[in-house]
């Protein structure tokens, strides 16, 4: 949609009349709307109030400041500098344009009064401290400026600005963006609701707490380094399988990373399942092979893909990296999460309350 903005142009009016022109003329060619207090002088309240109701409907504020401090109100204040401070207050992005040297200007555009030479000057000062100033020093070079510098505020620092009324969607067009809106939320929830789900089609597939069998060999030795090697068949579950390895996805893995992952993840459920038998009980593990690794890491990897809970990642990378990496899925991922956070212990109060209920419930 086509925006227009308000510009109010804010100057001394005589010394500075084809400069207000070229200003005015820029902003019209730049499609936008100029304002300024030509047109209503601030010669009493009511017309104060009018300017300060034009700059605050206004979008951006033009500063020109040539060698002429202008006329004062009551306080000694000009009107330029006036209208400057009720910009400022209301914090409209200013545009600055300075003169680059106001004493070479003629006679006729310049202050002549020595206290009005000085309030210019300080003027300047406090324009030239709270912004970054643009210096002219005729009038095309002002308008080419200025064009400049409001493009650039505008880019910058967007404003509400004005549309025409023909332009502005109907109640029923709104309506329909409403409507689609919401459309566009239900679908993306349950998008959500998919990605954190099981995929369809899986529920016969060996899952949860079904078990895949994996033979190894471990070695162990006695304090006098006696050693003894073993053959056994590990039954993990494939939720075993999957929190084991996990947390290696948190962040993607190369492939060569996930299968070192899977035989940690061997050696470990071999000693825990072995630790406590009778015949190893104290003695140290000196190591543990996994007797067809290759082939059942490719199906571990080919059985928690169907399940939806690893994919191959499709992150862009280099053309020389050809490695194969892999991550977890939403899905798996709050799978991972349920299977290995920490859960704290039952208060007593809470497990008694617990007994009771069952107990309620068994009568």
């Amino acid at each position: 949609m086509e925006k227009r903005y308000q510009v109010f142009v804010s100057s001394t009016f005589r010394d500075l009349i084809d400069e207000r022109q070229g200003a005015l003329k820029a902003i019209l060619e730049l499609d936008h709307m100029p304002a300024g207090m030509e047109l209503f002088p601030a010669s009493d309240d009511s017309a104060w109030q009018l300017i300060k109701d034009v700059i605050d409907s206004s979008d951006y504020y033009v500063l020109l400041v040539g060698g002429r401090y202008g006329s004062l109100d009551e306080e000694g204040i000009s009107y330029t500098e006036k209208e400057y401070d009720y910009a400022v207050s209301k914090k409209k992005p200013v545009i600055p344009l300075l003169h680059k040297n106001p004493d070479n200007l003629p006679r006729d555009k310049t202050e002549t009064a020595p206290h009005a030479w000085s309030k210019l000057k300080t003027f300047r000062q406090k324009v030239e401290s709270h912004h970054t100033c643009v210096y002219w020093e005729a009038a095309e070079d002002l308008r080419a400026k200025l064009i400049v510098g409001l493009t650039a505020a505008v880019k910058k620092r967007p404003a509400v600005g004005w549309v025409r009324a023909d332009n502005v969607p109907s109640e029923a067009t709104l309506r329909e963006v409403l409507e689609l809106k919401s459309k566009l939320a239900r679908a993306e929830e349950s998008l959500e609701q998919l990605r954190t789900e099981a995929p369809p089609g899986t529920e016969d597939l060996m899952q949860g707490e079904d078990s895949y069998p994996m033979k190894v060999g471990f070695t162990v030795r006695t304090q006098d380094y006696t050693r003894t090697s073993y053959t056994a068949t590990i039954k993990p579950s494939w939720n075993e399988i999957f929190g084991g390895i996990a947390p290696a996805l948190i962040n993607e893995a190369a492939d060569g990373s996930l299968r070192n992952a899977f035989a940690k993840f061997v050696e470990r459920f071999t000693k825990d399942t072995y630790q406590d038998d009778k015949d190893i009980k104290g003695k140290t593990f000196v190591d543990v092979s996994h007797h067809d690794a290759s082939n059942d890491v490719d199906t571990c990897l080919v059985q928690l893909r169907a399940l939806g809970l690893i994919k191959e990642s499709d992150k862009k990378r280099s053309v020389t990296d050809t490695a194969t990496y892999w991550r977890l899925t939403p899905f798996g991922d709050r799978q991972m999460v349920q299977l290995r956070a920490l859960r704290r212990e039952p208060s007593p109060r809470r497990k008694k309350e617990r007994k009771e209920s069952a107990g309620a419930g068994d009568e």
